[in-house]
């Protein structure tokens, strides 16, 4: 246990550390986030290069704390690790075009499940299957990578958001691992945990930088790591913690991720329904709807990592209901969230867009002055979010 404390105030200290004088260097080099698309929710210069120093303390406190002799083809995780981290870290820079990023993706998790030969050996019984062959076994895993990678990487929209669900999933795992017995792999998860709070010191709202593409990319990249290896664990190794026997490793997995997973599903189908490519970026996502609701960065933020919090206590609790009813049941819990924050924005918005309706007719009756026309390529509907938004902002000024 010492060691573990010791891993992450390592972790945390060298980030914390040393991203101030990032952020000054970042804006002498001009390395900023300038909000210069109609989709960026921020309205000041950032830098956005906090995933330099996340990943480099988290490797750092790695090479000093984990006897990569325990962890077989180690090597191979850290190279496609850096794949991913040089890819990013160029996209920050001067950009990168979407291809050029999956093939980056895909070559990082292939080193990974062939070279480091970590892949999904079995589903331990989800959907009646158990181990796998090899070629399936190895296309599930890119599979599984290329997914939390890119789901990671949507969900860095508001400030402290991914560095939350970062560490809330790497405390999760790295809890999982130290449970069954598996102390290194619980040292690296207790490593990015660290690192991750180091950098959340700087990324609260208001932001003084962001992670950019060179942290929520590894962020996702080691979130599949430990998804994968976890698995394998709980199919070969009795699990228990607090009393309770982890009968259903493929549920809680998913329900360790699930927020990011089922947010980036999301997106991707109304963006198809609407005609649009998948990848075509817009305010979709369940933070953009929170802060649609009058909520702020700070407040969304821990709405969102309560609920994944939620999410990772029920799976643990539910163990004994098996995989397939543990996962039917986490899926139409997060529907069912779903569903009500959709009702409950529409009506907001049917309320708001009646407010201004009868607010303009009233001018009309009284004054006969016709109201201005809106601004071109603005919706009635985003002019009435807009009002509410701030309404609600005034609101909450005056009840502080």
């Amino acid at each position: 246990m010492n060691l573990i404390i010791f891993t992450f105030i390592c972790a945390l200290l060298t980030v914390a550390l040393t991203i101030r004088p990032l952020i000054t260097i970042a804006l002498r080099k001009r390395l900023f986030d300038a909000p210069t698309e109609s989709r960026k929710i921020h309205t000041r210069i950032i830098p956005n290069l906090g995933g330099l120093a996340v990943f480099t303390g988290f490797l750092l406190t790695v090479c000093l704390f984990v006897d990569n002799t325990a962890i077989p083809r180690l090597n191979a995780i850290a190279a496609g690790g850096i794949i991913i981290y040089m890819i990013g870290l160029k996209d920050d820079i001067i950009g990168v075009d979407p291809l050029k990023k999956f093939i980056a993706q895909f070559t990082a998790a292939f080193i990974v499940s062939i070279l480091g030969d970590l892949r999904i050996m079995s589903l331990d019984g989800f959907l009646n299957i158990y181990q796998l062959s090899y070629p399936l076994s190895v296309g599930l895993t890119v599979f599984i990578f290329v997914g939390l990678i890119n789901a990671f990487n949507l969900i860095d929209g508001i400030d402290g958001l991914a560095g939350s669900m970062g560490v809330l999933m790497s405390v999760s795992f790295g809890v999982l691992f130290y449970a069954a017995g598996d102390l290194q792999w619980a040292l690296i998860a207790t490593a990015l945990a660290g690192a991750l709070i180091g950098f959340l010191f700087h990324n609260i709202s208001p932001a003084k930088i962001f992670m950019g593409d060179c942290g929520s990319l590894v962020l996702g990249f080691f979130a599949a790591v430990f998804a994968v290896h976890f698995m394998n664990l709980g199919a070969k190794t009795d699990i228990s913690l607090g009393g309770i026997h982890l009968h259903s490793v493929p549920a809680m997995t998913l329900a360790i991720v699930i927020l990011p997973v089922f947010d980036t599903l999301r997106v991707f189908a109304i963006r198809m329904a609407a005609g649009n490519s998948p990848f075509k970026a817009d305010k979709n996502h369940m933070h953009h709807r929170l802060l649609s609701l009058g909520l702020n960065h700070t407040k969304s933020t821990l709405t969102l990592f309560a609920i994944a919090a939620a999410f990772v206590t029920s799976a643990f609790l539910l163990q004994d209901i098996g995989n397939g009813q543990l996962v039917a049941t986490m899926t139409l819990g997060i529907m069912a969230l779903n569903g009500l924050l959709s009702v409950y924005l529409f009506r907001r918005r049917q309320l708001a867009e009646g407010a201004i309706a009868e607010a303009a007719e009233n001018i009309r009756q009284a004054d006969g002055i016709q109201p201005l026309p809106l601004k071109s390529g603005v919706t009635e509907s985003e002019f009435a979010e807009s009002v509410l938004r701030k309404v609600s902002s005034t609101i909450d000024i005056n009840n502080n």
